[in-house]
């Protein structure tokens, strides 16, 4: 009876209902099991569907993927937004290190994507990897536009690159005997980037000083010789 009952009460479900319960399954168990590991019965499974209607939407868990991850897409953009302060600035530079670590820090699906990035080359995965690049094009060119004394993009990728390592590896082991599983590694890690981040203005600043000053020394007669000895 109760078996009925429900069975009734699935049937009641729209389109719209429908969809999210499926979008839902799938969120639960990629954070579970990743995108690798997912079957489509377990997902079928866990949406309380019948098969017929998943394949009604999708040929496929390869053509459910592609659609599913395209909310992802704009990840990156949609963490810029939540930065309080001008991404140029020293605080919006740090704030985008501290920020995409967070958001990968607990089981997520933007951290199982980059697994599944990295461990199998297929159309959607090299697809949300050139798109993610793609939207972090105009902050590269904003920040190489700012620094011109040092390659802030490659610095900048080796921040980035090391932020996605840690969290996907930290399953693993510590790194460098840190563990980013808990609080104090996860700390510790944020006091990095808030320093790597103040280090790289600093050095920023600081050539940008020096070249103000030798200008005026050069003004004022003074050898390019001499000027480089007092400087550096």
């Amino acid at each position: 009876m109760a078996e009925e009952e429900n069975k009734t009460k699935r049937y009641r479900r729209t389109n719209v209902d429908i969809q999210a319960d499926i979008i839902k399954a799938a969120e639960s168990l990629i954070k579970k099991k990743g995108f690798a590991s997912m079957l489509v019965t377990e997902l079928i499974k866990k949406a309380r569907i019948e098969p017929l209607v998943f394949y009604n939407r999708y040929d496929n868990l390869s053509e459910f993927y592609d659609e599913f991850v395209k909310k992802y897409d704009y990840w990156f953009k949609d963490v810029l937004t939540k930065i309080p302060f001008p991404t140029d600035s020293e605080l919006g530079y740090i704030s985008i290190f501290k920020d995409v670590h967070k958001s990968l820090q607990d089981k997520s699906v933007m951290l199982e994507l980059l697994r599944w990035e990295i461990a199998e080359g297929n159309e959607t995965t090299v697809r949300t990897a050139m798109l993610r690049e793609m939207h972090t094009l105009p902050l590269v060119n904003t920040y190489e536009g700012k620094f011109k004394d040092i390659d802030i993009s490659a610095i900048s990728a080796l921040i980035i690159g090391g932020i996605y390592y840690l969290n996907l590896h930290r399953d693993r082991s510590k790194f460098a005997d840190i563990d980013v599983n808990t609080e104090q590694g996860r700390k510790r890690i944020e006091n990095a980037l808030e320093e790597l981040g103040h280090m790289i203005f600093h050095y920023h600043e600081v050539n940008n000083y020096k070249k103000v000053v030798a200008e005026r020394m050069k003004e004022n007669g003074i050898s390019d010789e001499i000027i480089k000895k007092c400087l550096d």
